[in-house]
């Protein structure tokens, strides 16, 4: 059961950190008449130079694939692999699809409901919500809200989805 105080303090929360970002446009004052990214200062021909940094990018950025991270993760907070999908409200035959398929990618919802299911404290939720390709935003309210609720410990989907609709934004559930 979700107490007005907490709906109050998340309020609050949300009015100091929601900020939204104007983004100005990449392409003012560029002049036309030079080769595409001279502009930016790449140097023309460079294809190949830009080809090698990007793998060595990839290579040192790349994150283990999501379910590997999610299995290290229950096996590390002693879950049973049901106690972790129903705590997180996910089905049994997804939670199975995740582990079986090579490079499964989840929903948004999906990962912030296992993450909330593992209780991790938000700088290891952050990083396994990277290993999904997502991540928490102070530009999105239903973010805030998941952030709100990993700094108050409040695991629990029910009381989350409480909160997050409450602040009228939509709820996680089932994928």
């Amino acid at each position: 059961m979700v107490h007005e105080t907490l709906i109050a303090e998340l309020r609050e929360y949300i009015k100091k950190r929601y900020r939204l970002v104007s983004i100005p446009s990449i392409f003012k004052g560029t002049d036309k008449s030079l080769p595409p990214g001279t502009e930016r200062g790449i140097r023309p021909n460079a294809f190949g130079e830009a080809t090698e940094l990007l793998a060595s990018f990839v290579k040192q950025n790349q994150h283990e694939p999501f379910a590997f991270t999610l299995e290290s993760l229950r096996e590390e907070k002693g879950l049973k692999p049901a106690e972790l999908y129903k705590r997180a409200w996910i089905d049994k035959r997804l939670y199975s699809k995740i582990l079986t398929t090579g490079n499964y990618k989840p929903k948004k919802e999906t990962a912030i409901a296992f993450g909330l299911a593992l209780h991790l404290p938000i700088t290891e939720f952050n990083g396994f919500l990277k290993t999904a390709g997502f991540t928490l935003s102070d530009s999105s309210i239903s973010d805030l809200v998941i952030r709100f609720c990993i700094e108050h410990e409040l695991w629990d989907i029910a009381d989350v989805n409480a909160l997050l609709f409450e602040s009228g934004q939509k709820v996680l559930c089932r994928e």
